[in-house]
């Protein structure tokens, strides 16, 4: 059999033009600019069709038989350059000194750490009076000659430093999504406090409409308690109690605590005699959101006074009285109060489950934060007058303090904004990337009547802005329109030079004990970390099997594994936004295990120690019940017994 010979010429090629050969497209205009497949039907081609849009052709003279070999020709031709291109990559690995065989001197010499076995059954020389190597192979398809070189790229994956700067290796033009491997990239809180409540996460009911129907339900009972005059005011908690849920709250606020909450609300909220129904509704929020939120993070304050079901019982019955209230105070003027209690309302959602409504309650406080125009920083002075002067005479607080607590509900509205949105691929509804004035504010904690903001939750809430700017960079660019199965590499490559340089200001990674930091400093330092990798896999993980992508997610997964195994999940609630993370580094460590890759053994154990992470934290127990923890468990088993055999 006569072999087949593809020569490589190194750097002069990769410099020298390409000459093709001009081509007449049978595309449309539109599909030409996507750069997707044209169904090239007229008037209107079925892509034009779907998207509703005008369709236009280039009508240029010519015969169309010989066009489509014209094309058919420029694509072979296209192949074959990409294929010398890859060769010349491998040419770089694996320089050769003549006479002796390259995968030899790859291994022994210049490059010990690389793995040249998939390239067995080519013979690998230098051509005389050619600067550049010769390729000999007995492969006549194009297919298997890809499928070496991608099967090179895996072996060698290992061999790549961790991130690498993005021009450290040879860049492909386009990246094409892969729908098969992961249908669906989107946030998940799959251990949801309420389990039995359909979160969308893993059910293929639709949770719209469940939700809507619990809705109906719900109206239907409150009118009917209404009739029998039973919407009264919910039974009142102990005061011990409610004493400890609004001393937690200031901590345990998700996605970044509400400066400064204790000096405005801590004392006045014990005292409900005198709360108006603003301040009703600020204080059912919360209780209706930290109740299951405190049973399971916290059950030392409850002294066994409340058992499971009193407290969903009593956690529902304070979030209906809250949406009464909302109800009928919704359309007076707004409020920095109001707005801030609706968000405690989507956190009560997030908790158990109730994606749906999620993004609605996000809306009604955005909106009404935008009729307020909260983001813009001349206005603060009066928000702050006006929502001082709702404040019961004796606990009216100083303007400046009530300055401090706008700007830091605005940001908390734009984190909650963020994960709202990404439950479903909604639209966000914050923006804020042009208002520079205002991110400031988190830099430089300010002296106040009530002292120094606490340093650490506004340096954690200053890289979380960033790190919303980041995720929302990542969902516009890749997921916005979902119906492209390509993304141009320039655009991966921005997103990519953003987060290396934004690495730089995150706190160094220190494996403190628990004793010895600041909450918040843990946090700025593992949750921050653990997004930041986990935007590495949100970036690629929809283009896998792309070698590069899943050297990126793989990497990332393993970061995850060690930041997960060495954060004090157990004590700290922060774990909950963190689920999201996990679950991505499970799905990627779950690929390489389907896949059998080499390291599957390696993903294998990092899986293993993931699930005994979340076992261990309060919601482990509810994390059993989830469909994804039962398939990673089954995984586990499976292999195991495998390996036994």
């Amino acid at each position: 059999m006569e072999n087949d010979t593809l020569t490589s010429y190194g750097d002069d090629h990769q410099n020298r033009p390409v000459k093709r050969r001009a081509r007449m497209a049978l595309s449309c205009q539109r599909c030409r600019k996507h750069r997707s497949k044209c169904s090239r039907s007229r008037p209107s081609c079925e892509q034009c069709l779907t998207a509703g849009v005008e369709c236009a052709y280039l009508e240029v003279p010519g015969d169309l038989e010989s066009t489509a070999l014209r094309d058919r020709f420029a694509g072979l031709e296209n192949q074959i350059h990409s294929l010398l291109d890859e060769f010349g990559n491998i040419e770089q690995l694996v320089k050769s000194v003549s006479g002796q065989p390259a995968a030899q001197v790859a291994e022994e010499e210049q490059h010990p750490n690389i793995q040249a076995k998939s390239l067995a059954q080519w013979n690998i020389h230098q051509s005389s009076g050619s600067a550049g190597l010769s390729i000999d192979t007995h492969m006549f398809h194009v297919t298997d000659i890809y499928s070496t070189l991608i099967q090179f790229a895996k072996d060698n994956t290992n061999a790549i430093t961790l991130y690498p700067q993005p021009d450290q290796q040879k860049k492909p033009i386009w990246l094409i999504r892969n729908h098969s491997i992961f249908p669906n990239v989107r946030l998940s809180h799959f251990t949801s406090l309420r389990p039995n409540v359909n979160d969308g996460e893993d059910s293929e009911d639709d949770p719209v409409q469940n939700r809507l129907l619990q809705e109906e339900e719900e109206e239907a009972e409150e009118e009917l308690n209404s009739l029998l005059g039973l919407d009264s005011v919910p039974e009142k908690l102990p005061f011990f109690l409610v004493q400890r849920l609004l001393a937690l709250y200031k901590n345990c606020l998700l996605y970044g605590a509400v400066q400064p909450f204790d000096t405005l609300f801590a004392s006045l909220l014990m005292d409900q005699e005198i709360l108006s129904p603003a301040f009703q509704l600020l204080y059912a929020s919360i209780v209706c959101h930290m109740l299951p939120h405190a049973f399971y993070w916290h059950p030392e304050i409850f002294e066994n006074s409340l058992d499971e079901p009193t407290c969903v019982r009593l956690s529902v019955e304070y979030y209906k009285w809250a949406k009464r209230l909302l109800s009928s105070i919704y359309f007076d003027a707004p409020s920095l109060t109001t707005c801030h209690a609706i968000c405690n309302l989507v956190l009560y959602h997030i908790e158990n489950g109730n994606t749906s409504v999620v993004y609605i309650y996000s809306g009604m406080a955005v909106r009404m934060a935008l009729s307020l125009q909260l983001y813009r920083e001349d206005a603060l002075d009066a928000i702050s007058q006006n929502q001082a002067a709702a404040f019961p005479p004796a606990y009216k607080p100083p303007v400046p303090v009530v300055k401090q607590y706008a700007r830091s509900l605005l940001w908390f509205m734009y984190f909650l904004d963020t994960a709202s949105s990404h439950y479903h691929n909604k639209p966000y509804e914050i923006h804020l990337d042009d208002h520079v004035s205002t991110t400031t504010f988190f830099k430089n904690p300010v002296l106040s009547s009530a002292g120094v903001l606490d340093e650490h939750q506004a340096f954690f809430q200053f890289i979380e802005f960033h790190t919303c700017q980041i995720t929302r960079d990542i969902r516009r660019t890749i997921f916005t329109h979902p119906e492209e199965a390509q993304t141009s590499y320039e655009q991966i490559e921005r997103i990519e030079k953003r987060l290396i340089s934004f690495q730089k200001q995150l706190p160094p990674i220190e494996l403190v004990a628990e004793s010895s930091a600041h909450l918040w400093q843990r946090r700025c330092i593992f949750k921050q970390w653990i997004r930041h990798h986990g935007h590495w896999i949100l970036i690629h993980q929809s283009y896998l099997p792309t070698p590069m992508s899943v050297q990126r997610c793989t990497t990332a997964a393993f970061a995850l594994v060690e930041l997960f195994d060495h954060w004090i999940v157990a004590m700290d609630c922060y774990f909950r936004p963190c689920v999201h993370e996990l679950k991505q580094a499970c799905e990627i460590l779950l690929y390489h295990v389907d896949q059998k890759t080499p390291i599957k053994g390696r993903a294998l154990e990092g899986l293993i120690r993931l699930v005994n992470v979340l076992l261990k934290t309060p919601v482990g127990e509810i994390a059993r019940t989830r469909p994804f923890v039962q398939r990673v468990l089954k995984a586990i088993q499976q292999n195991n017994m495998c390996e036994r055999e």
